[in-house]
């Protein structure tokens, strides 16, 4: 008898127990629970790239690099602090392992070489500056890492110079290749030397492409892992048409297609690509302006939606993005519409990983211009603006 009364009293106390351990607020029970039964969100962050003072092409009123915020359940950017103050931080990349924001001060003065800032990222509205690399030449345009974050590779407007550094496990870099491009276009006043634009690491991690707007070509390296180097491949590069002054590059999620924005022509070049050799065969040649168009406008930015069924382009001087869809097998672009970008000269833009907004960075007007995205056309709508003086680049963290 007396055993069953202690056995009911255990039971008891312990029934209680529990209910008053679901019942008190802040319990880890109670986290638990959350937890499981509703998604988390998380707002996530962009770092602005600015232009800070007057250069040849454009009237910098920045301050330097910028960190927006950005809301989770409407996509809306507020602007949360001025993170480093340094000469024209034009563009950035961040690491695959969130830990570095690495920036290039396009800098193209007499008697000044660019520089290539490296930032850690423990505290996003204080990154602290681990170090300062000269680029070897003026006006670094263009930063890129390699999908595991060994190597940082900077692309030189002015000096046709490409350079890749070697990263350690903190961030911190150390030259180890330099590679020199020599070439000229039809187009005095653009062509008269080469001018490598940006450098774009393949899906495979294999090669390295550099578009030269000044010679017409997309110049391919392989990436020489035991060595540390860029080697030439076979072929070295694949002409674009004379004039047309290559920009920027992009694959596509498949990893059998690639597209480069041309500059001095405003089109847009799809290529088939041979992953085992780096090989670009070209399929479809598409302009990006509205037919008619008589105006000055040059292409400057392009970038696939992360579905990989949507392009987009933008264009300088039409200030617009002009929407492609992309058909599944064979890769080529049609044209969906040109969406005004409600600002002057969009020299760059973004489109969130989440795919459901497009942020587009109107540099002589200094503002942000933020559209969402429909997702069954690839059309976009207007939804709202923040000011941000001279804006370049915009990358998303983490």
């Amino acid at each position: 008898m007396l055993k069953n009364i202690v056995v009911l009293f255990l039971l008891s106390a312990s029934l209680f127990a529990c209910k008053e351990k679901k019942n008190k607020p802040g319990t880890t029970a109670k986290s638990n629970n959350s937890t499981t039964s509703k998604t988390v969100k998380k707002a996530s962050f962009a770092f602005i790239g600015t232009y800070t003072r007057k250069e040849g092409h454009v009237d910098g009123q920045a301050e330097g690099i910028y960190l927006l915020q950005r809301n989770p359940e409407n996509g809306l950017l507020k602007r949360v602090a001025t993170v480093a103050k340094m000469t024209n931080p034009s563009f950035l990349a961040v690491s695959p392992d969130n830990q570095n924001l690495y920036a290039v001060s396009e800098v193209a003065r007499e008697g000044e070489t660019g520089k290539l800032l490296v930032f850690g990222l423990d505290d996003l509205k204080k990154p602290d500056l681990l170090q300062e690399l000269t680029t070897d030449a003026k006006a670094p345009c263009h930063v890129s890492l390699d999908t595991d974050g060994k190597y940082v590779f900077v692309a030189n407007y002015a000096g046709g110079v490409v350079k890749m550094y070697k990263r350690d496990e903190k961030g911190r870099l150390s030259p180890a290749d330099t590679v020199q491009l020599q070439g000229s276009g039809p187009d005095a006043a653009r062509q008269e030397v080469s001018h490598p634009h940006s450098a774009v690491v393949s899906p495979d991690n294999r090669f390295v492409f550099v578009p030269d707007l000044g010679s017409d070509k997309i110049r391919i390296f392989r990436i020489d892992r035991e060595n540390d180097r860029l080697l030439p491949s076979s072929p070295g590069f694949i002409s674009t048409p004379p004039g047309a002054g290559p920009r920027h590059f992009a694959f596509h999620p498949d990893g059998r297609h690639a597209y480069v924005i041309n500059e001095l022509d405003n089109t847009i070049l799809a290529f088939s690509y041979d992953s085992q050799s780096g090989k670009l065969t070209e399929i479809q040649k598409i302009y990006t302006l509205p037919e008619g168009f008589k105006g000055k406008s040059n292409t400057a930015d392009i970038h696939i939606h992360p579905n990989g069924k949507f392009l987009y382009g933008s264009n300088r001087g039409h200030n617009s993005i002009v929407v492609f869809t992309i058909a599944p097998e064979t890769g080529k672009l049609s044209l969906v519409e040109h969406e005004p970008t409600k600002g002057d000269f969009p020299r760059n833009f973004a489109v969130h990983p989440s795919g459901k907004q497009l942020y587009a960075a109107n540099q002589n007007s200094g503002n942000i211009v933020q559209f969402a995205i429909d997702a069954k056309t690839g059309k976009l709508s207007y939804e709202q603006e923040l000011e941000v003086k001279t804006p370049v680049c915009i990358k998303f963290f983490p």
